[in-house]
């Protein structure tokens, strides 16, 4: 009875939200990030927990959009004075924090038993950045400092890395790698990169000389960085990749403390973002380790993998 009622959108709604607002307060009250709180509620209202909801297009979509606002948020967040200072930091992070990680875990999926293919492709699962605790940053206010421009660039490098590795895994698989495809990639990714850093600005600029409103200025920032995201996928790149270019541009276009970048930021803080991080906790299966002892043996390898690799590339 309660599954139908949240399937429909007021139920569905209801509980989504009352997760976001109840969990980050009770995880506070344990002295853990309230956004532990969101991914366990996740986990308890999900298909392995549950079941109040389930794993659907909704949620998923929901969960894209917050992504996406997620990864524009690190770029908006950015003192680009110093993220330009860092640039060349940022590059040889993004470069080493990819490798390392993509050798251990290589090294790890041989210890596993994996074909080469499989090998590769886990590497890359560890040789990729996720900004998830991106959230934790901005409430602490630390988001302008040094270490953060340096990381949320690599991260743009390590995401293109492991679309890169994704693409060789699928292409050998199906024995359909060229070397025309990787020259095309780049080629539209350096010209959307140009697009999107040196462009909007000056379009964006020149929109704002003639709208008159917030809510319009607002509309146009929103649409602009879906144009960014959905060009990124068209050209054959993840959506975070546009997401965050488009946010280093906004904030170039718009002035500091601007009202409009405080509208866009507090939507996503507020709803799409704590969505993403709840559709992380619905897609998890905590009780997997009971059902199969070896997930414990596989969690430890990953778990050492995980935090030895970025420290050794941070260091």
């Amino acid at each position: 009875m309660l599954e139908e009622l949240f399937a429909k959108p007021v139920g569905f709604f209801l509980i989504v939200m009352a997760i976001i607002l109840v969990t980050p307060l009770i995880s506070e009250r344990l002295r853990l990030p309230g956004i532990i709180g969101i991914i366990i509620g996740g986990m308890l209202i999900g298909p392995h927990g549950f079941g109040l909801l389930e794993d659907n297009d909704r949620i998923q979509f929901l969960s894209t959009i917050g992504l996406v606002y997620l990864m524009f948020s690190a770029g908006l967040e950015v003192d680009i004075n110093q993220f330009m200072k860092v640039r060349a930091r940022a590059l040889v992070f993004g470069v080493i924090t990819f490798i390392f990680p993509q050798l251990m875990g290589m090294g790890l999926g041989y210890i596993l038993g994996l074909d080469w293919l499989g090998m590769i492709l886990l590497g890359s699962a560890f040789a990729s950045h996720t900004l998830i605790a991106f959230p934790i940053l901005t409430k602490l206010g630390v988001t302008r400092n040094e270490a953060v421009a340096v990381t949320t660039g690599a991260t743009v490098l390590t995401d293109i890395g492991a679309f890169i590795v994704l693409a060789v895994v699928l292409g050998a698989d199906k024995g359909g790698l060229t070397f025309g495809y990787f020259a095309q990639l780049f080629i539209l990714l350096a010209l959307f990169t140009a697009a999107i850093i040196f462009g909007l600005p000056r379009f964006g600029k020149l929109i704002f000389q003639k709208l008159t409103g917030r809510a319009v200025e607002f509309q146009f920032v929103i649409v602009a960085l879906f144009v960014a995201a959905f060009v990124a996928e068209v050209i054959g790149v993840h959506e975070v990749v546009g997401a965050f270019l488009a946010g280093l541009a906004v904030n170039s276009m718009l002035p500091r403390h601007s009202p409009v970048a405080g509208h866009v930021l507090f939507i996503g803080e507020s709803f799409f973002i704590p969505v993403f991080l709840l559709y992380s906790g619905l897609i998890t299966d905590p009780l997997t380790f009971l059902k199969s002892p070896e997930t414990i043996v596989v969690a430890i390898g990953v778990t050492i993998v995980a935090y030895l690799s970025k420290l050794i590339a941070a260091w």
